[in-house]
C-alpha cells in the first residue's frame, strides 16, 4: 500500500510547492504523504513507479457531465441545443433498459480514467425508474472513478406500446414526482452511505428550475437539501424570466455546496451575487461553443470572486477529455480579446497554467473538494496522473503546463492512480474484461438506437416543439 513515484517533472498545482523538475511523490494507504526533490524521500519496501521523462500532475476534474450518454457516441455532433433537448431528453432517454444504463455509466467512468479524469460530476438525469437508478449508480461505482453521482430530480418519459402526447407533456412540465425523493434517498443509503468515499452522493435540479417563480424554485432546493447531498448541481444559462437567481441569492436559499453549469448569459451583477452566495460555476466549452449557447463564463466568474471549473457535458458530442475543454476555453478567451480591434492585443491574457488550474485545483474548489483533491499536496487523496509527452509532437518542452495543455491527449496519459490505486499503467487500463465489455457495450448501444428508431417521432416532436420552440 506504499508507492513511490520517482523522478518525474512534478507539477503539483500547490502554490506552496510549485514545480519540481526532478521530484518524487510518496503515497501511503491512498494518501500523499511526501512530495520532494528526487532522492530525498526514504521509502524502503515501496513499489516504485519510474516517472523519469514524464510529467506528474493531479488527477483532472470534470465538473459536469451526463455520463449515461456515453452509449450515444457522435450522435450530437451536428445538433443544436433544441435538437439535443428533443433527441436526448425526449427520445433517447426513454430507450434505455437496465443493461444500457449500467454500461453507459461504466463506459463513461472507464473513459474518464483513461483520459486522466479521476473526479467527475455525473448530472444523472436518466432516472426513469428505480431499477434504472440502481444500474446507473452501480455502473459508475464499478468503473472506479471518483466524484459525485448527482441523482436528478427530473421526470423522464417512459414509452410503452402507445404514446399519449398529453401524458408526455404532463411528464415534462410538472414538478418532479414525489417518488424521486424516496428513490433518491434509497440510492444514497444503498450505494453512498459513507460521505467520505471516492464517489459521493449529490442531487441535480430539473432543467426547468431557472424558469420557475422563486417560490417553486425554493421548493426544489428544499427537496434537494432534504436528501443531505454532498453537492447540488443544475443547469443555469441565464438569470431566468422571473429573476429567480438574484432572488435565491438574496434569500440565502442555496444549499451549502452548489455548483451550477454554464452561466453563459448571467450578467456581471448576478455573477457577483452568486460568488458572494458561495455558489460555484462549471463551464463546458465544447458544447457551449458548438451549440452556440453563448460566451464562456468561467473566467468572468473567477474574476468576480467565484470558484469555477470546467466539464465535458455530453459524451454523445465529444469524448471525455478535460484538457481539450481547457484548451478550447483558453483559445476562445484569447480570441475574444481581439474583437472590435484591427490590431492584435499586446497580451494574450490568461495563461496555460490559469486554465490548467480550472481542470485541477480550481475545479476541485468549485465542487467543495479542494481539501481532498486538485493538487499534489501532503495529506490529500492520491489522485495522480503521469503524462508521457509524445517524443515527436511534444518533446523537448520548456513549460510542463503548456506541454500538458497543448500537446497531451488521452493517448499520452501513461499512468493513473485514484486514491493510490493504479488503474492505468503503461497506457492501458488495468482490467482484463475490456474485450467482453466492448461487445456488451456495442450490443447495448445498438438496442438503444433500435428502440429510438421505432418511436412515433412526429407525436413526440410536436409536444416538445410546443414546449421549447
Amino acid at each position: 500500500m506504499t508507492t513511490l513515484i520517482s523522478d518525474g517533472h512534478v507539477v503539483t498545482m500547490d502554490p506552496g510547492i510549485g514545480d519540481l523538475p526532478h521530484g518524487d511523490v510518496l503515497v501511503e494507504d491512498g494518501i500523499i504523504t511526501a512530495v520532494a526533490g528526487h532522492g530525498t524521500i526514504s521509502a524502503p519496501g515501496a513499489e516504485v513507479i519510474d516517472a523519469s521523462g514524464m510529467i506528474v500532475m493531479p488527477g483532472l476534474v470534470d465538473g459536469h457531465r451526463h455520463v449515461w450518454q456515453s452509449l450515444l457516441r457522435g450522435v450530437a455532433a451536428d445538433w443544436s441545443l433544441s435538437d439535443y433537448m428533443l433527441e436526448a431528453r425526449a427520445l433517447y432517454s426513454g430507450c434505455y433498459d437496465e443493461d444500457g444504463a449500467y454500461l453507459g455509466n461504466l463506459l463513461g467512468g472507464l473513459e474518464s480514467l483513461s483520459a486522466g479524469i479521476t473526479t467527475v460530476v455525473d448530472h444523472s438525469h436518466l432516472q426513469s425508474g428505480p431499477a434504472i437508478s440502481d444500474a446507473l449508480a452501480r455502473g459508475l461505482l464499478d468503473s472506479g472513478v471518483g466524484g459525485v453521482f448527482c441523482y436528478a430530480l427530473q421526470n423522464v418519459p417512459v414509452y410503452g406500446d402507445d404514446v399519449d402526447p398529453g401524458e408526455i407533456k404532463d411528464v415534462l412540465t410538472r414538478l418532479p414526482d414525489e417518488w424521486h425523493d424516496t428513490n433518491a434517498a434509497r440510492i444514497r443509503d444503498t450505494y453512498f452511505a459513507d460521505d467520505r468515499q471516492r464517489l459521493r452522493f449529490g442531487v441535480a435540479l430539473p432543467e426547468t428550475t431557472p424558469y420557475l417563480p422563486g417560490s417553486l424554485a425554493r421548493q426544489l432546493l428544499a427537496r434537494a437539501s432534504a436528501l443531505s447531498p454532498f453537492l447540488v448541481t443544475g443547469h443555469w444559462v441565464d438569470s431566468g424570466p422571473h429573476g429567480v437567481l438574484a432572488e435565491l441569492c438574496a434569500d440565502d436559499a442555496w444549499p451549502d455546496r452548489t455548483c451550477l453549469s454554464h452561466g453563459n448569459h448571467i450578467d456581471a451583477e448576478d455573477l457577483a451575487k452568486l460568488a458572494e452566495a458561495g455558489v460555484s460555476l462549471c463551464t463546458t466549452p465544447d458544447i457551449e461553443c458548438g451549440m452556440g449557447i453563448g460566451p464562456l463564463a468561467a473566467l468572468r466568474f473567477r474574476e468576480a470572486g467565484g470558484a469555477a471549473g470546467i466539464g465535458t457535458d455530453l459524451s454523445n458530442y465529444a469524448r471525455a477529455d478535460v484538457l481539450q475543454q481547457a484548451r478550447l476555453l483558453l483559445q476562445v478567451e484569447r480570441f475574444a480579446l481581439a474583437q472590435g480591434s484591427q490590431k492584435p492585443p499586446r497580451s494574450v491574457g490568461c495563461t496555460a497554467r490559469d486554465v490548467l488550474a480550472l481542470a485541477t485545483l480550481d475545479g476541485a474548489e468549485a465542487l467543495g473538494l479542494a481539501d481532498t483533491i486538485g493538487s499534489l499536496s501532503v495529506g490529500k487523496r492520491a489522485d495522480i496522473v503521469l503524462v508521457r509527452p509524445d517524443p515527436l509532437g511534444a518533446q523537448p518542452y520548456t513549460d510542463p503546463a503548456a506541454a500538458v495543455l497543448f500537446t497531451t491527449s488521452p493517448a499520452e496519459i501513461d499512468t493513473v492512480l485514484v486514491e493510490g490505486e493504479v488503474v492505468k499503467r503503461d497506457g492501458l487500463l488495468r482490467r482484463d474484461d475490456l474485450g467482453v465489455l466492448h461487445q456488451r457495450i456495442t450490443d447495448a448501444a445498438a438496442n438503444v438506437r433500435a428502440r429510438h428508431d421505432k418511436l412515433p417521432r412526429p407525436e413526440i416532436e410536436s409536444v416538445w416543439a410546443g414546449l421549447f420552440s
